[in-house]
């Protein structure tokens, strides 16, 4: 899949699931930053900017969600996505951080395998399809909040 599909998958998850169409709990004045495309909205870190695909924040700007659109299965990645996790709150239900990665679909198991063996806490992982202008989006595994295990249909938007 090319850099464009990665793009139009961040971009349509950040606005399909950063509220879910009709959810009630989000909450207020939270918004949902897609840095896909254009970079808006970095976490500073020790080693210079690090800007997630998704990114969600409070009204004062402090980050709570951070989501990952990753088109392969890459060890290499594992820092960055330990990154992504340590700097999303971990206010969910079950006490894991509120960080989703989302893989093509068939790569769900092995993304969680190695998020699990890199010890990285996890919101959810998801997979998704593209076919021509239709996105899809359907829950593996959701060890936060079960409210997120929800699938995302083409033309939600």
């Amino acid at each position: 899949m090319t850099q464009d599909v990665h793009d139009k998958v961040a971009h349509y998850i950040s606005r399909t699931r950063y509220p879910f169409p009709g959810q009630q709990d989000w909450p207020e004045g939270y918004v949902a930053i897609c840095n896909a495309v254009e970079k808006r909205r970095a976490i500073e870190t020790p080693d210079g900017p690090y800007y997630p695909d998704i990114i969600i924040v409070s009204p004062t700007d402090e980050v709570r969600e951070v989501g990952e659109v990753e088109m392969t299965i890459d060890p290499a990645k594992v820092p960055m996505l330990r990154l992504g996790s340590e700097t999303s709150d971990d206010k969910t239900s079950t006490g894991v951080r509120h960080f989703f990665l989302y893989v093509p679909a068939g790569l769900e198991a092995d993304a969680q395998k190695m998020l699990d063996d890199a010890r990285i806490s996890y919101a959810g992982v998801r997979g998704f399809t593209v076919e021509g202008d239709a996105i899809r989006v359907v829950p593996f595994v959701t060890p936060g909040d079960p409210y997120d295990h929800q699938v995302t249909e083409p033309g939600t938007v």
